[in-house]
């Protein structure tokens, strides 16, 4: 089964390799799409919506600086990051993830797989 959580995060970045107006300090606010994979348990769910929901939100950078965290936070740098920081949190849970979108405005989207 398969079950979809959105999330938003702001944090700021800029693009050290960028050569353009991106090249300097901006913020956006994010929004993270999570496609999970897991099985359906007795009580009829893949997990606690409100339990997932939670930790997403502890692991994800808001409020923060991206380039504390990736030297060049692209949105693709960002999706592959994210993605290999979550995935083993839900797979203590015994659930995987499929796919992170991560947006960085309503039209511009980097999608990571696994």
């Amino acid at each position: 089964m398969l079950i979809k959580l959105i999330r938003s995060f702001s944090s700021a970045h800029h693009l050290p390799k960028y050569d353009g107006p991106c090249h300097d300090l901006h913020g956006h606010t994010w929004k993270a799409i999570f496609i999970i994979e897991g099985p359906v348990r007795e009580d009829g769910m893949v997990c606690d919506f409100k339990i997932v929901k939670k930790q997403l939100d502890a692991l994800l950078p808001d409020h923060q600086l991206l380039n504390d965290l990736l030297e060049n936070p692209t949105a693709e740098n960002l999706a592959q990051y994210l993605f290999n920081k979550i995935s083993p949190e839900l797979a203590k849970q015994g659930l995987k993830l499929k796919t992170l979108e991560i947006w960085e405005s309503e039209n511009a989207a980097a999608i990571m797989e696994g």
